[in-house]
């Protein structure tokens, strides 16, 4: 809901489509007169998966994992993006990654070269266009991105991380986003530490358990 700007479940349910007490229901959950859990509709599913922008296998899975793989099935009219790492969005990552993939839009995806990755760190979670610890950012590799966008770049010892590119007199260098992040990581990365810069963040998808949080 932060990075949609959205401050309320009612206002979540206007967005998504759905009834505020269907909302209500969905996140908080609801038990039937004789006692039993009452689950969440196809309609609602599909209306929450068509508003977070995933795919609504990805909602069950995140319900019941061992059913089967979240991306076992694509929707019409959606593309399939591979996560391949994780990037620091305060100490950079290097640490070993399941492979798993996301859902975006096929016009999202028109035209670009698209890779993800999981962030963590809270050094991004600040701005216009916040990205949260835990959040997937989805990024195109045909474009380096400019100054004051977000972007996904290796270092020159091999630490992935993500980033505002920001260039001025001084040059290029990333910066953080957030002035309240929580870890001890230079707000600064010079432009002689940076190895590459993958590619511009174009998307980004919050972990589902906390979307409507």
């Amino acid at each position: 809901m932060k990075a949609l700007n959205i401050a309320s479940l009612g206002e979540f349910a206007e967005y998504a489509g759905l009834k505020r007490t269907t909302m209500y229901n969905a996140v908080q959950g609801r038990v039937s007169e004789n006692g039993t859990d009452v689950k969440p509709s196809v309609d609602t599913i599909f209306a929450l998966a068509r508003a977070l922008e995933v795919s609504p296998t990805t909602l069950l899975y995140r319900l019941d994992p061992s059913a089967f793989p979240a991306t076992e099935i694509e929707m019409p009219g959606t593309h399939i993006v591979q996560l391949i790492g994780r990037v620091g969005a305060g100490p950079g990552q290097r640490e070993p990654f399941q492979h798993r993939s996301v859902c975006v839009s096929e016009r999202l995806a028109q035209g670009k070269d698209l890779i993800a990755y999981e962030v963590i760190g809270d050094s991004m979670d600040g701005g216009k266009r916040p990205i949260p610890d835990g959040a997937t950012v989805v990024v195109n590799t045909l474009d380096k991105g400019s100054s004051d966008q977000a972007v996904v770049a290796r270092l020159r010892d091999g630490l992935m991380v993500c980033k505002m590119l920001k260039e001025d007199k001084f040059g290029s260098h990333l910066l953080s986003a957030n002035p309240f992040y929580t870890n001890s990581t230079p707000p600064r990365i010079a432009r002689d530490e940076i190895d590459e810069i993958i590619g511009r963040v174009v998307h980004v998808v919050q972990d589902v358990d906390s979307l409507v949080n």
